[in-house]
């Protein structure tokens, strides 16, 4: 983990679930401060909710990051 928690997180499941599927994160400072855009953006490429525009393996091997 690059902050140190995971992405999701609520300790009631059916919410966690909700977050899970609308694919609700961020990036909470101060926790996030330091990483690099480019780290950012890779995240948020392979946490896309629409799988047609989710990078596939090849893509995230391509990254700069």
């Amino acid at each position: 983990r690059l902050c140190g928690y995971p992405p999701f997180y609520d300790e009631n499941d059916a919410k966690l679930f909700e977050q899970i599927l609308k694919a609700e994160y961020e990036f909470d400072s101060p926790y996030w401060d330091d990483i690099s855009d480019s780290a950012k953006d890779f995240i948020q490429h392979l946490m896309e909710k629409d799988p047609s525009k989710r990078f596939t393996c090849e893509q995230a091997l391509q990254h700069p990051w």
